[in-house]
């Protein structure tokens, strides 16, 4: 086993490339200002850096030595920043190395503003295998280089996966694929494999606050988000008001949060939720329950948002979707839709995707928003927020 430091360490043997940046070294990546090589170099100098927009890389030295600062997703909620220590993360470094034989070429999608983009880029680097970035992938020249890197081990979210697949690219040097960040529905998970063929998928959930909570396996049933993630305990109130609330105990919980609050974030001892619901099958599978801004009930008739998504995303050239409802005065709920589209995208076409949707569940309007509009988070999810402000009131 790699025996490892108790900050980051930029390993000698790592390197970093990105569109238009040949490999790089971490000193060749200082000279050059690399917020990548900022935040490492911070970090190790004992101060507690946070990934900003348009690669900048702020301080706090109020903080203990070995700490630092990371993003929330934001789906639909304001983003925060958490606070936690770099042995957090460096603890599943050691389970994610225990895992390769040799040196890997690491894909990272996304802005590094998000923990899983940053968590993959520190993981990589630290461990001494080379990583190519791809902030955003819209152009053929950052398919190119992305292709001719010949990736073996990447991160990725489902989001993710659906652009990449647009553009037609297939990686069979891809060997591992840990998939985060979102549901990894039967669809998503077939362009997957034809983007990756030889790859092993691993879907695993967690946050920002927790890490890595469960990975599933070849074995893991529909539905379920697998087993309990190596070194990590998890357990689900079987009694009172919070029934089948999940708390989980692990070496990978952050401390606090740096910035922001959520009243659904619970510390209990060592115990930690966030305010998620689930069940434990005697297998240890953990299946979740969906949660209450996912879920339209009308008439007393209740759907999931993502029932509704999945069927809008068979229809032809729709590369993503998104449901919400807003709230209306003269019944429960109006339903609204967006799709993503990568060429003509017929009316038709996505009701009939919704024929088998009870018909009061179906939306009113479905907007077709073209793929390079379509906005996303530097999580790689949807920006839900920002699609809600631009047509809630049209």
């Amino acid at each position: 086993m790699l025996k490892l430091a108790s900050l980051f360490k930029w390993h000698i043997e790592a390197r970093y490339s990105a569109l238009n940046v040949k490999p790089c070294t971490f000193s060749e990546a200082i000279s050059k200002n690399f917020a990548i090589a900022t935040f490492i170099k911070k970090v190790s100098e004992g101060q507690c850096p946070l990934m900003l927009d348009f690669d900048e890389v702020e301080t706090d030295n109020s903080h203990t030595i070995g700490v630092f600062r990371t993003k929330t997703g934001g789906t639909s909620k304001e983003p925060k920043s958490v606070l936690r220590t770099t042995q957090s993360w460096i603890k599943s470094f050691e389970v994610i190395n225990s895992l390769q034989k040799e040196k890997e070429n690491y894909l990272i999608f996304g802005d590094l503003t998000h923990s899983l983009a940053l968590y993959g880029m520190v993981e990589a680097l630290y461990l001494g295998h080379n990583v190519h970035h791809v902030q955003k992938l819209r152009s053929k020249s950052e398919v190119k280089a992305l292709v001719k890197f010949e990736p073996t081990f990447i991160y990725i979210t489902p989001t993710q996966i659906r652009f990449v697949s647009s553009f037609l690219i297939n990686l069979p040097s891809t060997l591992h694929v840990f998939v985060g960040g979102g549901r990894l529905n039967s669809q998503t998970r077939e362009m997957a494999k034809q983007i990756f063929p030889n790859a092993v998928l691993n879907l695993f959930y967690g946050s920002s606050e927790t890490s890595f909570i469960t990975i599933s396996d070849e074995f893991t049933p529909v539905g379920s988000v697998g087993k309990a993630f190596p070194n990590v305990k998890i357990k689900v109130e079987d009694s009172g008001p919070h029934e089948k609330r999940i708390w989980v105990k692990s070496d990978y919980l952050f401390l606090k949060y740096a910035q922001g609050s959520n009243k659904n974030v619970v510390w209990q001892d060592d115990w930690l939720t966030i305010g998620e619901y689930g069940k434990i099958d005697t297998d240890g599978y953990l299946f979740l329950l969906s949660e209450g801004n996912s879920r339209i009930t009308i008439a007393d008739t209740t759907m999931e948002t993502y029932e509704i998504e999945d069927k809008l995303k068979t229809a032809e050239n729709v590369i993503d979707a998104a449901v919400w409802k807003i709230e209306n005065q003269l019944s429960d709920y109006r339903i609204v839709a967006a799709v993503a589209t990568n060429g003509e995208v017929y009316s038709d076409n996505l009701y009939d995707a919704l024929k088998e949707i009870n018909p009061i569940f179906r939306p009113k309007k479905i907007y077709k928003i073209s793929l390079n509009e379509w906005p996303l988070l530097s999580s790689g999810k949807t920006d839900l927020r920002a699609l809600k402000s631009q047509h809630h009131d049209q």
